[in-house]
């Protein structure tokens, strides 16, 4: 078995995968940086074979980190702990699996973003026609929205993507840089009547319209209407009004909406194709 991390801004994910069989973990472990000294305890809770991992020849630990270098050497340390060999830590590539990159610079897309993508790639190979483009919504510390290309003869391209603050920023900041405004935790509405549900609908509304915009250049693009998923702690804030907002869009132009599909963890689905093909 290999261990499989996904080390972001707010918080670190973690999963495994069987290099021969490709078995992953039923649901994966997520832990602040401040929790890796409970690491062991964390992975024996959600059942990790964790003499297993110790076990495995070759690559013990693959991951990829967002967070900085001081949180990378924690998380290093924390591995090694473990009694695993150092972790693998990947970078975008301009071609793997089938996945090309189209940034201008590819090593510039950042590694996180870059597994996901591979994720959904492997999964819309697995479940969706070839001819089928899709965006990738993750509502993490920042908003990424990302849009794939068709496969073709293989070979499905990134195309590009944008990248907003998130849910949570969204909110803290508006907390940090005003006098008077709260940390909100309202609810959406139409015509908020309180300054809560006023700050939760206009940051909802601020995320939906981005993701309408991406997923609007994406049908220009590409002549049909890209599949959208959805990933990331955030996106119960914006989901609703997302849904709302494509339906909307959708009968003005005469179009069928688009259903919203849920991805847990698509960057350690991506990183499950380093331990299984490599």
């Amino acid at each position: 078995m290999t261990l499989l991390i996904d080390s972001g801004n707010t918080r670190i994910k973690l999963g495994w995968c069987h290099p021969l069989t490709g078995v992953r973990e039923d649901q994966a472990v997520s832990l602040h940086v401040d929790q890796l000294d409970q690491l062991a305890s964390w992975l024996e809770a959600a059942h990790a074979p964790l003499q297993t991992f110790a076990n495995q020849k070759g690559v013990q630990a693959l991951g990829v980190n967002v967070a900085g270098p001081q949180v990378q050497a924690q998380i290093d340390a924390a591995v090694r702990r473990l009694g695993l060999g150092p972790v693998r830590w990947l970078q975008a590539q301009e071609q793997v699996f089938g996945l090309h990159n189209d940034y201008e610079q590819a090593s510039q897309l950042g590694a996180d973003r870059w597994a996901a993508l591979l994720g959904l790639s492997d999964l819309l190979a697995q479940e969706h026609p070839d001819e089928q483009g899709a965006l990738l919504i993750s509502f993490g510390t920042a908003t990424t929205i990302d849009l794939l290309g068709p496969a073709q003869n293989g070979i499905r391209h990134f195309l590009g993507g944008s990248i907003l603050p998130g849910p949570s920023l969204m909110l803290a900041s508006l907390k940090q840089n005003t006098a008077q405004l709260p940390q909100a935790h309202g609810q959406t509405a139409a015509f908020p009547r309180n300054t809560q549900s006023a700050i939760s609908t206009g940051v909802a509304a601020a995320q939906a319209g981005a993701v309408l915009r991406q997923w609007e250049k994406g049908r220009q693009h590409l002549g049909h209407s890209p599949l959208i998923f959805l990933a990331g702690g955030g996106r119960a804030l914006a989901q609703q009004e997302l849904s709302e907002q494509l339906h909307h869009h959708c009968r003005l132009i005469a179009i069928a909406p688009p259903t919203l599909y849920e991805l847990d963890t698509p960057a350690l689905r991506g990183l499950a194709l380093f331990a299984c093909r490599n």
